[in-house]
């Protein structure tokens, strides 16, 4: 099984399975900003009955930054989410 991390030159941080595919539907979206069904929908459950999104997004910003002291990502006012940092997917 492949690690799930988020790492920099100084930081290492560990990530669930739900917060390693937001990252990667964040990053491998086409349009920069990704709604939050395409988000449920990265993480494989029903947009109409997912509710635990903003819970999930809360916690890996706080883990982010506790980190990195910065922000991972933003919220775009009625579109979605983007990311603030550039992030890379290594194998």
């Amino acid at each position: 099984m492949a690690a799930r991390e988020l790492c920099n030159t100084t930081a290492r941080i560990q990530l669930t399975a739900i917060e390693s595919l937001l990252i990667n539907t964040l990053v491998l979206s086409t349009e920069r900003i990704c709604s939050k069904q395409e988000l449920i929908a990265g993480i494989n459950k029903d947009p109409l009955a997912y509710s635990g999104l903003e819970m999930c997004l809360s916690r890996l910003q706080q883990k982010f930054r506790a980190a990195f002291d910065e922000r991972l990502f933003r919220s775009v006012r009625n579109r979605g989410y983007c990311l603030v940092q550039d992030v890379k997917i290594t194998h």
